[in-house]
């Protein structure tokens, strides 16, 4: 008699699982809050770089990008970064307003860009694609409304699968779950990418917004895993910013000159 009450319960216990596990994945995030409206007070070119651990870990390389477009524009510029890590894409748009920190973070200084390095843990949890689209639309409307250029990390050629075989079991048995539930495979990249994509376009952000292609700095997954990244194969050791940042760089700078072009 007991073996099916056992049954029964763990059957329970599964399906309570699910629908929580799934509906915490599908949460949407609110509507756009009032932006923070900080003003400009001086000539300086200011890049945020905010997000996950990624921009946790780059505040030791900020001098980088501000050493090239300084010698390129010869104007002053300031890179900042501050970052959380293990944060969701869902996560960074919640602490733009709720977290106290990154709340100052933004409104003491007065950006013109803004690097977001959001989503990877989106892919290493598992989560749904269509949580990811509503978080970074609701990131990406943020600093359209404060008048920062938003330029988007796409999810990088990390070593997903790595990520997955070194969790605890616990962690396997959530993934797994997540996987059933929001149909994302254990190597979820591309989906991930096709879902940027696809908010870009259906919100007519091309002209709007900046990315930068994981292609374009990160397209030899056997040489990069040896040559960009940690040991774990998923955060960037310092050959890996120093790519990544010349790259963010060349496309401020692109920018810059155009609107320079623009005005003339």
């Amino acid at each position: 008699m007991k073996k099916p009450i056992h049954i029964i319960l763990l059957f329970i216990f599964i399906v309570c699982a699910i629908i929580v596990y799934g509906a915490y994945h599908y949460y949407a995030p609110p509507h756009l809050r009032e932006p923070y409206q900080v003003k400009k007070t001086d000539d300086t070119l200011r890049i945020a770089y905010i997000g996950d651990s990624w921009a946790f870990m780059h505040k030791d390389h900020d001098c980088q990008i501000t050493q090239l477009l300084e010698d390129s524009l010869h104007r002053p510029a300031k890179v900042h970064s501050y970052g959380i890590c293990g944060l969701t894409s869902k996560e960074i748009y919640e602490n733009l307003f709720d977290n106290s920190d990154f709340k100052c973070f933004l409104q003491k200084r007065s950006y013109e860009y803004c690097f977001i390095s959001a989503g990877i843990n989106d892919t290493y949890r598992k989560m749904n694609t269509a949580c990811y689209q509503q978080s970074m639309d609701g990131i990406i409307q943020f600093f359209l409304a404060n008048n920062i250029h938003p330029i988007v990390l796409e999810i990088p050629d990390y070593d997903i699968q790595k990520a997955y075989i070194y969790q605890r079991t616990n962690r396997k048995m959530l993934r797994q779950l997540s996987m059933f539930v929001n149909n994302t495979p254990l190597d979820c990249k591309q989906q991930f990418r096709h879902a940027l994509d696809e908010l870009v376009n259906a919100k007519d952000y091309q002209d709007k917004i900046s990315i930068i292609r994981y292609q374009s700095w990160n397209n030899d997954y056997n040489y990069d895993q040896q040559s960009l990244y940690l040991g774990d194969g998923m955060h960037l050791n310092d050959n890996g910013y120093q790519i990544l940042d010349s790259v963010i760089a060349k496309e401020i700078l692109t920018i810059e000159r155009n609107n320079v072009h623009q005005k003339e």
